[in-house]
């Protein structure tokens, strides 16, 4: 299980460092704020569930939950995991990751410099 946490967080670096390259030579890098909501009865697309999961896991210690799978398919884990996190921000606990939710963990984790999650989470940046 390491092991292929390990192989899917390298794979994921690398489509970053790639995003973030492209991003570079294309000006400032602005946040998507029209971005799918994630979480139940939403598109839950492949890359903003991968996020989700990624800085779920990065929050884990001050949220109390515990590390979820980093696959990309919304499940109770990590509905589980978004709640955990809009109870520590103090936002409404619906396991669905809107502007609000996107922009806490963007912000939290440090991750909303221009990186690949930056562009697939709803925030208000």
């Amino acid at each position: 299980m390491a092991r292929k946490t390990l192989k899917l967080r390298s794979v994921f670096l690398v489509t970053a460092v790639a995003l973030a390259s492209v991003g570079a030579l294309g000006g400032s890098a602005q946040a998507e704020p029209g971005q799918s909501y994630i979480g139940p009865g939403q598109p839950n697309e492949y890359e903003g569930v991968i996020c989700t999961q990624i800085l779920s896991n990065m929050l884990h210690w001050q949220t109390g939950y515990h590390v979820v799978a980093e696959d990309g398919h919304f499940g109770q884990d990590t509905y589980g995991a978004i709640k955990a996190i809009q109870k520590w921000a103090s936002l409404r606990q619906d396991g669905i990751v809107g502007p609000q939710t996107g922009t806490v963990m963007l912000q939290a984790t440090k991750d909303g410099d221009g990186n690949s999650c930056y562009w697939h989470l709803p925030s208000y940046k």
